[in-house]
Protein backbone atom coordinates (compact mmCIF):
# COMPACT_ATOMS: atom_id res chain seq x y z
CA UNK A 1 0.00 0.00 0.00
CA UNK A 2 2.91 2.33 0.76
CA UNK A 3 4.28 1.76 -2.76
CA UNK A 4 0.94 2.79 -4.23
CA UNK A 5 0.79 5.95 -2.09
CA UNK A 6 4.31 6.88 -3.10
CA UNK A 7 3.51 6.29 -6.76
CA UNK A 8 0.28 8.30 -6.48
CA UNK A 9 1.99 11.22 -4.76
CA UNK A 10 4.64 11.21 -7.50
CA UNK A 11 2.05 11.91 -10.20
CA UNK A 12 1.16 15.41 -11.36
CA UNK A 13 -2.44 16.61 -11.17
CA UNK A 14 -3.19 15.86 -14.82
CA UNK A 15 -1.86 12.29 -14.50
CA UNK A 16 -3.91 11.74 -11.34
CA UNK A 17 -7.05 12.86 -13.20
CA UNK A 18 -6.27 10.55 -16.12
CA UNK A 19 -5.58 7.54 -13.84
CA UNK A 20 -8.80 8.25 -11.89
CA UNK A 21 -10.84 8.47 -15.10
CA UNK A 22 -9.31 5.21 -16.37
CA UNK A 23 -10.09 3.58 -13.02
CA UNK A 24 -13.73 4.65 -13.25
CA UNK A 25 -13.96 3.32 -16.83
CA UNK A 26 -12.35 0.06 -15.71
CA UNK A 27 -14.83 -0.39 -12.83
CA UNK A 28 -17.77 0.35 -15.15
CA UNK A 29 -16.39 -2.13 -17.71
CA UNK A 30 -15.99 -4.85 -15.08
CA UNK A 31 -19.55 -4.28 -13.84
CA UNK A 32 -20.95 -4.31 -17.37
CA UNK A 33 -19.06 -7.27 -18.87
CA UNK A 34 -18.53 -9.18 -15.65
CA UNK A 35 -21.97 -8.83 -14.06
CA UNK A 36 -24.64 -7.30 -16.27
CA UNK A 37 -23.93 -9.11 -19.57
CA UNK A 38 -23.78 -12.64 -18.07
CA UNK A 39 -27.05 -12.06 -16.22
CA UNK A 40 -28.77 -10.70 -19.34
CA UNK A 41 -27.45 -13.60 -21.45
CA UNK A 42 -28.62 -16.16 -18.88
CA UNK A 43 -32.08 -14.58 -18.86
CA UNK A 44 -32.32 -14.72 -22.66
CA UNK A 45 -31.15 -18.35 -22.68
CA UNK A 46 -33.71 -19.27 -20.02
CA UNK A 47 -36.45 -17.61 -22.07
CA UNK A 48 -35.41 -19.59 -25.18
CA UNK A 49 -35.39 -22.83 -23.16
CA UNK A 50 -38.83 -22.05 -21.75
CA UNK A 51 -40.27 -21.43 -25.22
CA UNK A 52 -38.74 -24.68 -26.49
CA UNK A 53 -40.12 -26.66 -23.56
CA UNK A 54 -43.59 -25.13 -24.01
CA UNK A 55 -43.49 -26.06 -27.68
CA UNK A 56 -42.55 -29.64 -26.79
CA UNK A 57 -45.29 -29.76 -24.16
CA UNK A 58 -47.92 -28.62 -26.68
CA UNK A 59 -46.73 -31.25 -29.16
CA UNK A 60 -46.86 -34.00 -26.53
CA UNK A 61 -50.37 -32.93 -25.45
CA UNK A 62 -51.60 -33.02 -29.05
CA UNK A 63 -50.02 -36.41 -29.57
CA UNK A 64 -51.46 -37.74 -26.30
CA UNK A 65 -54.92 -36.65 -27.43
CA UNK A 66 -54.32 -38.40 -30.75
CA UNK A 67 -53.25 -41.58 -28.95
CA UNK A 68 -56.28 -41.41 -26.66
CA UNK A 69 -58.50 -41.11 -29.71
CA UNK A 70 -56.75 -44.07 -31.29
CA UNK A 71 -57.17 -46.07 -28.11
CA UNK A 72 -60.92 -45.46 -28.09
CA UNK A 73 -61.41 -46.20 -31.78
CA UNK A 74 -58.88 -49.03 -31.95
CA UNK A 75 -60.93 -51.64 -30.12
CA UNK A 76 -62.99 -52.45 -33.23
CA UNK A 77 -60.42 -54.87 -34.66
CA UNK A 78 -60.15 -57.97 -32.47
CA UNK A 79 -56.59 -59.25 -32.47
CA UNK A 80 -55.92 -62.93 -32.91
CA UNK A 81 -52.50 -64.46 -32.52
CA UNK A 82 -49.43 -64.08 -30.36
CA UNK A 83 -49.07 -60.70 -28.72
CA UNK A 84 -45.29 -60.98 -28.46
CA UNK A 85 -44.97 -61.93 -32.15
CA UNK A 86 -47.13 -59.00 -33.25
CA UNK A 87 -45.22 -56.56 -31.02
CA UNK A 88 -41.82 -57.87 -32.17
CA UNK A 89 -42.67 -57.95 -35.88
CA UNK A 90 -44.17 -54.49 -35.82
CA UNK A 91 -41.17 -53.11 -33.90
CA UNK A 92 -38.87 -54.65 -36.50
CA UNK A 93 -40.88 -53.10 -39.31
CA UNK A 94 -40.37 -49.66 -37.73
CA UNK A 95 -36.70 -50.26 -36.94
CA UNK A 96 -37.26 -50.21 -33.18
CA UNK A 97 -35.35 -52.42 -30.76
CA UNK A 98 -37.22 -53.81 -27.78
CA UNK A 99 -34.92 -54.05 -24.75
CA UNK A 100 -37.35 -55.99 -22.56
CA UNK A 101 -40.72 -57.65 -23.04
CA UNK A 102 -42.94 -59.26 -20.44
CA UNK A 103 -46.08 -61.16 -21.55
CA UNK A 104 -48.86 -61.49 -18.94
CA UNK A 105 -51.76 -63.54 -20.35
CA UNK A 106 -53.73 -61.23 -22.66
CA UNK A 107 -51.40 -58.34 -21.86
CA UNK A 108 -47.81 -57.50 -22.67
CA UNK A 109 -45.39 -54.93 -21.32
CA UNK A 110 -42.60 -53.53 -23.49
CA UNK A 111 -39.51 -51.41 -22.69
CA UNK A 112 -37.27 -49.59 -25.19
CA UNK A 113 -34.27 -47.26 -24.94
CA UNK A 114 -33.54 -44.20 -27.10
CA UNK A 115 -36.34 -44.39 -29.67
CA UNK A 116 -37.42 -41.55 -31.98
CA UNK A 117 -40.66 -40.13 -30.62
CA UNK A 118 -42.37 -39.87 -34.03
CA UNK A 119 -41.44 -43.46 -34.90
CA UNK A 120 -42.80 -44.62 -31.55
CA UNK A 121 -46.11 -42.91 -32.26
CA UNK A 122 -46.33 -44.54 -35.68
CA UNK A 123 -45.49 -47.91 -34.08
CA UNK A 124 -48.26 -47.49 -31.50
CA UNK A 125 -50.67 -46.33 -34.20
CA UNK A 126 -49.93 -49.51 -36.17
CA UNK A 127 -50.49 -51.73 -33.14
CA UNK A 128 -53.74 -50.02 -32.13
CA UNK A 129 -55.30 -49.18 -35.50
CA UNK A 130 -54.18 -52.06 -37.70
CA UNK A 131 -53.43 -54.87 -35.25
CA UNK A 132 -56.43 -54.10 -33.01
CA UNK A 133 -54.52 -54.02 -29.74
CA UNK A 134 -55.50 -51.73 -26.87
CA UNK A 135 -52.99 -49.31 -25.42
CA UNK A 136 -53.55 -49.50 -21.67
CA UNK A 137 -50.66 -47.41 -20.42
CA UNK A 138 -47.64 -45.56 -21.68
CA UNK A 139 -44.78 -44.28 -19.54
CA UNK A 140 -42.06 -42.26 -21.29
CA UNK A 141 -38.96 -40.48 -20.07
CA UNK A 142 -37.08 -37.68 -21.78
CA UNK A 143 -33.85 -38.74 -23.44
CA UNK A 144 -30.63 -36.77 -23.65
CA UNK A 145 -30.97 -36.77 -27.44
CA UNK A 146 -33.51 -34.25 -28.80
CA UNK A 147 -36.48 -35.97 -30.47
CA UNK A 148 -35.84 -39.26 -28.66
CA UNK A 149 -37.52 -40.81 -25.62
CA UNK A 150 -36.91 -43.74 -23.32
CA UNK A 151 -39.92 -46.03 -23.04
CA UNK A 152 -40.20 -46.93 -19.40
CA UNK A 153 -43.23 -49.09 -20.07
CA UNK A 154 -45.89 -49.70 -22.71
CA UNK A 155 -48.74 -51.97 -21.71
CA UNK A 156 -50.83 -53.42 -24.53
CA UNK A 157 -53.68 -55.91 -24.39
CA UNK A 158 -55.83 -57.91 -26.78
Amino acid sequence: MENFKAWWNGLVLREKQMVSACGVVLVIGILYWGVWTPIANAEAEAQRNLEGQQSTLNYVKQTANRIAGLKQSGSSNAFRGSLSAAVNQTAGAFGLEITRMQPQGNKIQVWMDEVPFDTLLNYLNELVQNKGLSLESLDLAESDTPGYVNVRRIQLSK
